[in-house]
């Protein structure tokens, strides 16, 4: 039994070589100085498994980590984080999703899995009620990730199990293949579906009938009424629910937050064309939920006319619209609705897979590639039936999609003359669709991120979107096009955020919605631990210095805290942000005065993380 609530008390480790099943308890100790998660998941990976280790070896671990909020039905605690080293990146790897296979994993009884080694054979897990078995999956392998849940469902006779799987991608190692669970949610970012696949392990299906244990039930229920109140009375919530992420694509087009074409234009007229609004008037079939939010963030989709007619099921998020359309400049939304599907059922990064075509298009704009390269493709800017063709292929690991599957750092190096210098990547990961131009604080964020360039995992551009903060001093909107407070609000931001994913929380629930003093109010009633807003913050510092530890281990120093080119030296020709750069150097410094970092090799400071057990020895 768990010794705190919030927890099942229990890990489970799966090593496919002997095609073992072992249970083992989680480290409390552990789980309260950093909650679980993301941050649980980045100190098993340093505990285990080398900075040295071949990213798609049997010696690198997948982890699946929950947290104390997933499953308790407070809304937006439904998620969980995978980490590994990563294949794309080479360095700490990490992803989350959302949905109902995390909180399935708590009611299974586990509060994570932990697998190493390699299959013989393709393999699957089966988790029903505390009970875990390895089984035969050679029948599911080559299968679409909806295929391969449908299957197992049919298989295992339930209709409501929760799978998790890799597509065609993940078999084949393509590095930027994601992680697929229910339908459409994504461990989507650094390649982590590739490791998946290289362990030989096709998926995981989880049933359980287990409830996480609460604490303080009465104040626990309080809480809860004060997320659906708060969530009830936000504007921004509501508008998530009425148009979902993408409701922010013309927004963002008009104040200069859009990628377009490759980050090279600031304005972007099909942005109309693409936007959530657009897409509940022709598109939409209806809003879709994880486990008990009631934001309903999610579409369902269904295309009713035009070379896409007929294509059903999850719809495209912001991030994927903006990566996919605008970034490739390309208006046909139902396109972007099909390309969606594709990575999907393959299991791809959206955000990556829209960077790599946009890369490979200017490339073929600026005549260093042909239809000779292509495999006969025309890569014209906007040219939507290229960017799916393009997509199908990266998913398949097939023709020119083999090259550009390797992400945009590798096949900028394939096919070099000089265009590596619009390859448009943080150590190795694409850049988000957020840009630094205009919010000056993501420039920042995007260099010193963990896992490379990320917009989830320090959202000042919050506080400069005018979503105030007055808990932690933020009481006026700051200016996105100046870099004066910035490095301070990157840091808050950012131990922020690695809090919320080691509780394995939702942003949207939080952020202009809701308050951390909330947040630490339920932790308090869902673990019994006493717990207020700094605690959170010291948690979330606790992780980033963790998770900057293994970089440093793995070779990252200070020259890789960096933009682009395109960011720092080109401005925006026009759009709201005409004429801006990032200026990311003075940023930089304060930011390392700032975390106590060393500015000479870029090494975390250790003493943030001594209390953890590692070995620490190799950090300066």
């Amino acid at each position: 039994l768990a010794l705190i609530g919030g927890y099942m008390g229990s890990l489970l480790r799966v090593d496919l070589s002997k095609e073992r099943v072992d249970t083992e308890p989680l480290d409390f100790e552990i789980a309260k100085k950093l909650f679980g998660g993301s941050a649980y998941g980045a100190w098993l990976l340093y505990k285990e498994v080398p900075a040295s280790v071949d990213p798609l070896s049997p010696e690198n671990h997948l982890i699946i980590m929950t947290g104390p909020f997933t499953g308790t039905f407070v809304p937006g605690g439904t998620r969980a984080s995978a980490v590994a080293k990563s294949p794309l990146t080479g360095i700490f790897g990490e992803a989350s999703s959302a949905g109902f296979f995390p909180s399935e994993l708590k009611f299974a009884g586990f509060d994570g899995i932990v697998v190493e080694g390699r299959a013989s054979s393709p393999l699957y897990l089966k988790i029903f009620n505390r009970r875990a078995e390895v089984l035969d999956a050679s029948h599911l392998w080559g299968l679409d990730t909806f295929e391969t849940m449908e299957r197992l469902r049919i298989e295992l006779g339930d209709p409501h199990l929760r799978v998790a799987c890799i597509g065609p991608a993940g078999e084949r190692l393509v590095k930027l293949a994601a992680i697929i669970n229910d339908d459409g949610r994504a461990f989507g970012r650094t390649g982590l579906g590739a490791v998946m696949g290289s362990k030989g392990l096709k998926a995981i299906a989880v049933r359980g009938r287990m409830r996480v244990p609460i604490a303080n039930k009465a104040a626990f229920g309080e809480c809860l009424k004060a997320f659906r109140d708060g969530i009830a009375k936000a504007p921004r919530a509501q508008s998530f629910r009425q148009y979902g992420t993408a409701g922010g694509v013309e927004v963002f087009e008009h104040i200069g937050n859009l990628p377009i074409k490759n980050w090279r234009k600031g304005s972007f007229p099909g942005a109309s064309k693409i936007t959530g609004s657009t897409m509940a008037k022709t598109i939409l079939k209806a809003p879709w939920a994880c486990l008990g939010c009631p934001i309903a963030c999610g579409r369902e989709i269904e295309v009713k006319e035009g070379p896409y007619k007929g294509l059903k099921g999850p719809g495209p998020e912001y991030e994927t619209i903006a990566m996919l359309g605008s970034m490739c400049m390309n208006e046909n939304l139902e396109s972007i609705a099909k390309a969606n599907d594709l990575c999907n059922r393959y299991g791809i990064d959206t955000i990556s897979t829209g960077a790599v075509i946009a890369f490979a298009m200017e490339c073929y704009e600026r005549g260093l590639i042909d239809t000779s390269d292509t495999g006969g493709i025309d890569l014209e800017w906007g040219n939507h039936e290229a960017i799916v063709r393009l997509t199908e292929l990266i998913g398949r690991r097939e023709g020119f999609g083999e090259i550009l599957g390797k992400g945009v750092f590798e096949a900028s190096r394939h096919i070099g003359k000089g265009s590596e210098a619009f390859a448009i990547h943080v150590k190795g990961l694409e850049v988000p669709a957020h840009e630094p131009r205009r919010f000056k604080s993501m420039g920042l964020a995007y260099a010193t991120s963990n896992r490379g360039a990320c917009h989830m995992q320090g959202l000042a551009n919050c506080i400069e979107r005018g979503l105030l903060m007055p808990e932690y001093g933020l009481n006026e909107a700051l200016d996105g096009f100046t870099i004066e407070r910035k490095p301070e609000v990157v840091i808050l931001y950012q131990n922020l955020c690695s809090a919320l994913d080691a509780l394995c929380l939702c942003k949207f629930p939080v952020f202009g919605v809701t308050s951390f003093e909330l947040v630490a109010k339920a932790y308090e009633a869902i673990t019994g631990l006493p717990m207020d807003k700094e605690g959170i913050l010291e948690a979330g510092d606790k992780a980033w210095n963790l998770k900057r530890a293994y970089n440093f281990l793995c070779g990252i120093r200070t020259k890789d805290d960096s933009l682009p080119d395109r960011f720092t030296k080109e401005p925006l020709p026009d759009g709201f942000a005409k004429g801006q750069v990032c200026e990311l150097e003075p940023m930089l410094k304060r930011y390392y005065e700032l975390r106590g970092w060393n500015p000479d090799n870029g090494s975390p400071n250790k003493a943030k993380i001594s209390d953890l057990g590692l070995d620490l020895s190799g950090i300066p």
